[in-house]
């Protein structure tokens, strides 16, 4: 290998090159591959996954408290089942202290259904019927426990509610659902005393496992059947049942909160894009590689004049690739495991105005495990004889007497490189085509009118049933100096989360997506209005233009206004029309839906009590004071905190709404750049290295009348004729994957072909900026200089 460390160093430019690619792109690769590992792992945890389901609709894996009754009675090919809500922010008290934490609501079953969490560290599992039992975890017992005392028996509160201790279990550590301070009894909920309830579906997410050998599609008509029968025919109409299985859950994002979450889609972009990035490395090895075995074409010769195989010449450059792959390999793992704070900060939503989808996402973790060294020890064979296998073969077609008859030069003529070159810059514009086209998108998503208010608006996100319970909070916040207005309702442009299914006039079933408010919201709200009825506001039921059409509406009178019952409101007007506003945020593929608004007097409300606020101004200041007030509100009336699930500026909030597609777009550019560096970086090399190869030629015909610009101009065209080459092949691939890439959301750009000339020009530029100096230098070599050396 002496010989091969004396080539490195003699060569330090390529090798630099060679070495910052490769291990900076492994990097990457080590990052995003363990992250999509790990995704995968709690997608399929525990042995019996394949026969894990939860029903719900196309939205949401979420149903109502008395599905599981149902389901256990009517379907016999389910073994056992649970109902799984995440508890947001629970208080509990114990010895004159209070601690904000994280909890699950669980049935007993649930450790039937997930065996796995079943890691009892003290009390019992049959004790966790009783209604008002709780399980801690093993973190949280910890610290209610006194001098170590054991805590199982000990009485506690959780949300002002007597609870008893009945045992201790093993933390949940990144696995499907999320950690839990404290796991409670699910029967303790309101919803169990109240008779069974189909009218509206909820947050209780109900887990199933089937025997062995269920066929799916046996247990889900049984499910379908049941959930017509329950919920009826409208729901199934409006919503469509759907069976999640629960790998299907995490990879779709369909559990409402109530597991951690995944994102297929964002997994799949990351998985193609990182492996983009590491092809466009190997092949920057390989064609330097390749280049450079020209420069170690005496010694083979001479090796095979002393007695040496091809074989063994084969054998030796791959044993010098792997071990050149694995020094890259241990930089890239030392990088990895230092870079994971910020593919931590790109990969996670950071704390916004919905605090609970922190603790749902999944961190990436870096891992030396044995099962994790040795995938790392695979890929380094792997890679390295990939990469030394073409260098390999050109070094073993060297003959002595190639030496002596001079034509070692003429061999030389990196055919292939070229190939390879092409093959890296096609990548190079197709990621660069891919990031402009996404980050375009993105901002065309930002831009997205609303056609209402959002200056000085804020909103806080409550949990009272009427709104009465929160009048005093509303006269507080009215207190405040800087608040001009507050209204009640439920519902925000771009941020509806109900449908309500109806019948227009000529029998057509139209689905429309309200805001329910009073009057004081509807006004804060800020509706561009397109007509005005003239009737009163209260009790009115204003439509968006689309929406306005699909109701087919042909009179404004109290008997076709009630046609519109929504969540038993009975508007008895038909106030209006206003411009279209969205329904749903713009990174939504289903589109704005029809939209419209009911107001109602705050006493008519139900479930409908979230607050909009006009403020004189977007303070930080103002919205912690606000907070502070809702905070201490609660705290007066219920003796403990409770948190909001949803609060901030409008502003804010619509840019946080965007935030999972702005994480991804800032992965790929990263990517893009990393990958658009090492194609560049490689073409520099390579035209250092041909400038050195094609002095000699281009000194003879400076002889016989060349010019500097000439041969410069000369030269730099081949280059750039590669680079056109790499742009015919990328870009039609671009404009087929920009088409797929949009066609996921409904809101999306049109006009944007001009994306990619422009990244032709951009790929261009930068890679003729790379050549044409090296070129340049040796145009200018006197050829007298030049000769003399040969």
């Amino acid at each position: 290998m002496n010989s091969y460390f004396k080539f490195l160093s003699r060569n330090r430019l390529y090798t630099a090159i060679e070495f910052f690619g490769l291990a900076v792109s492994l990097a990457f690769v080590i990052l995003i591959g363990s992250y999509v590992a790990q995704q995968y792992s709690l997608a399929h945890e525990g042995p019996d996954w394949k026969r894990i389901y939860v029903p719900g609709t196309a939205d949401n894996a979420s149903l109502s408290y008395w599905d599981k009754e149902e389901l256990d009675m009517a379907v016999p090919e389910i073994e056992a089942s649970s109902r799984v809500v995440l508890m947001f922010q629970p208080v509990v008290s114990d010895a004159g202290e209070s601690y904000t934490c994280s909890g699950l609501q669980i049935d007993q079953d649930f450790f039937k259904v997930f065996p796995r969490y079943n890691k009892l560290k003290g009390g019992s599992i049959e004790a966790f019927e009783a209604t008002d039992a709780v399980l801690l975890s093993e973190t949280f017992a910890a610290r209610l426990s006194k001098d170590g005392a054991p805590v199982e028996g000990k009485i506690i509160k959780v949300d002002g509610n007597d609870k008893v201790v009945v045992g201790v279990v093993e933390d949940f550590r990144n696995t499907l659902f999320p950690y839990s301070d404290v796991l409670v009894n699910i029967k303790s909920d309101g919803f169990a005393k109240n008779p069974k309830n189909f009218q509206s579906i909820g947050n209780y997410s109900t887990f199933y496992l089937t025997v062995k050998g269920a066929e799916r599609k046996d247990v889900d008509a049984k499910v379908m059947e049941l959930l017509h029968r329950n919920y009826g025919p409208d729901w199934g109409d409006l919503e469509g049942w759907r069976t999640y299985r629960i790998d299907e859950i995490f990879l779709g994002n369909k559990a409402s909160g109530n597991t951690r979450a995944g994102d297929g889609k964002m997994l799949r972009l990351l998985s193609i894009v990182v492996l983009l990035l590491l092809l466009s490395a190997v092949f920057n090895y390989m064609n330097l590689s390749y280049a450079l075995s020209g420069k170690r074409a005496k010694e083979m010769a001479t090796r095979r004049l002393v007695g040496a195989s091809k074989a063994g010449i084969t054998w030796r450059y791959i044993a010098e690739s792997v071990l050149f792959t694995a020094a890259s390999f241990a930089v890239a793992l030392l990088l990895a495991r230092n870079l994971v704070p910020m593919m931590n900060h790109l990969l996670l939503p950071q704390e916004g105005f919905q605090t609970v989808i922190t603790q749902t996402m999944v961190p990436l973790e870096f891992k030396m495990t044995p099962v994790y060294i040795a995938v790392y020890v695979l890929a380094i064979l792997l890679l390295g004889t990939v990469c030394g296998l073409l260098p390999a073969w050109t070094a073993s077609r060297y003959e002595p007497i190639n030496i002596i008859n001079g034509s070692l030069r003429r061999m030389n003529k990196m055919v292939f490189g070229k190939v390879l070159i092409v093959a890296q810059n096609v990548l190079a514009i197709f990621m660069l085509s891919m990031a402009i086209v996404m980050e375009v998108q993105m901002k065309h998503m930002a831009d997205r009118p609303t056609n209402s208010a959002v200056d000085n608006r804020f909103t806080i996100g409550t949990t009272a049933r009427r709104t009465s319970e929160i009048s005093p909070l509303i006269d507080r916040l009215k207190n405040l100096p800087f608040v001009e207005r507050v209204g009640v309702g439920r519902g925000l442009p771009g941020s509806i989360n109900m449908f309500y299914m109806t019948e227009s006039v000529s029998g057509n079933q139209a689905t429309f997506a309200p805001i329910l408010c009073d009057s004081v919201y509807f006004r804060l709200l800020g509706l561009k209005v397109k007509e005005d009825f003239g009737h009163p506001v209260n009790n009115s039921i204003w439509f968006g233009e689309s929406a306005y059409a699909a109701a087919e509406v042909s009179d404004t009178s109290a008997s076709f206004a009630r046609r519109f019952n929504m969540n038993m409101l009975q508007p008895e007007y038909i106030g209006g029309v206003v411009a279209d506003f969205p329904a749903l945020p713009a990174s939504d593929a289903r589109g704005g839906g029809n939209t419209v608004v009911v107001v109602a007097r705050p006493e008519e409300l139900l479930y409908s009590s979230n607050l909009l606020i006009e403020t004189t101004g977007e303070d930080k200041a103002y919205a912690k004071r606000m907070m502070q007030e809702y905070e201490d509100f609660y705290m007066e009336k219920t003796g403990t905190v409770q948190s909001s699930w949803m609060h901030g500026f409008l502003r804010d909030i619509f840019r946080e709404q965007l935030a999972p597609v702005r994480r991804t777009v800032r992965l790929v550019e990263l990517f893009t750049v990393l990958s658009v560096i090492i194609a560049l970086l490689g073409l520099l090399a390579i035209s250092t290295y041909y400038a050195e190869e094609s002095t000699r030629q281009i000194a003879i015909r400076k002889v016989f009348g060349g010019d500097v610009k000439g041969e410069t101009i000369r030269n730099v065209k081949n280059y750039m004729v590669l680079v056109g080459v790499a742009c015919a092949i990328g870009i039609p691939v671009a404009i087929w994957a920009s088409r797929l890439y949009l066609a996921r959301f409904a809101y999306r750009i049109e006009n944007y072909g001009w994306v990619f000339p422009l990244a032709i020009l951009l790929t261009a530029a930068m890679a003729f900026g790379s050549v044409v100096w090296q070129t340049y230098k040796a145009a200018k070599t006197n050829p007298a200089d030049c000769l003399k050396r040969e």
